[in-house]
């Protein structure tokens, strides 16, 4: 997974330097888990980036899931490093993020860790720094053809520059009217509640909205 989704630090120095704009994608997706056009597929949405409140200032935020059994996966991440940035569908006070669309091939898959990553110029070199999960955790998630899911915004939080976290919640009614203006075909968009109690404590869901869930939702 690391070939897939770590950063290619010489080809952003390149770009830095020449000055271009490099688009990034909030949904980057390994060609063996893409659904193409006229295969079976199955959408993954929700939002990352920085939240409100004590906000990650980490350049590259990443959530990792992969197919069960496997290594090839994909990643819902958000950017925001000078040229390279992901769109920033959502501001609210200093907090930011992007809206992810995948087209995903059905099946098992596992979100099973997280990155938070920054390139840091010092006038005297560069040097970058990171942070994933010590040990790895697995939520599953189960993906059937031709269904949408809706799986949460996940919002980062640093207590210190090497505590940061996900807070997780339900902003299906915000992010999905962004979805579908990414991709007019998506289908109903049903939420799909996580076992998030696996993730602890990289990812937790909000007190308010686990009582919600658990109140109007059946877990699948």
């Amino acid at each position: 997974m690391v070939h897939v989704f770590k950063p290619a630090v010489s080809l952003l120095m390149l770009s830095l330097l020449a000055g271009c704009a490099v688009k990034e994608y909030s949904a980057q997706l390994s060609d063996r888990v893409t659904a193409r056009e006229g295969e079976p597929v199955s959408y993954l949405v929700g939002s990352i980036g920085p939240d409100s409140v004590m906000p990650a200032p980490q350049q590259y935020q990443r959530l990792l899931f992969r197919q069960r059994g496997s290594e090839w996966g994909a990643a819902a991440a958000y950017t925001n490093h000078g040229v390279r940035q992901t769109p920033q569908d959502i501001e609210e006070g200093q907090g930011r993020a992007s809206v992810f669309v995948m087209a995903l091939k059905p099946g098992d898959y596992e979100l099973y860790d997280f990155q938070f990553f920054s390139l840091v110029n010092t006038g005297y070199g560069t040097y970058s720094t990171s942070q994933m999960a010590k040990e790895k955790f697995v939520v599953p998630l189960r993906l059937q053809p031709g269904k949408a899911y809706y799986i949460g915004e996940y919002r980062s939080r640093c207590i210190t520059s090497q505590a940061c976290l996900f807070i997780q919640r339900d902003r299906q009614a915000r992010d999905e009217g962004i979805a579908r203006a990414q991709v007019p075909q998506l289908p109903s968009l049903q939420y799909l509640q996580l076992p998030l109690e696996r993730a602890k404590p990289f990812i937790l869901p909000e007190k308010g909205d686990i009582q919600e869930q658990t109140k109007d939702r059946a877990t699948p």
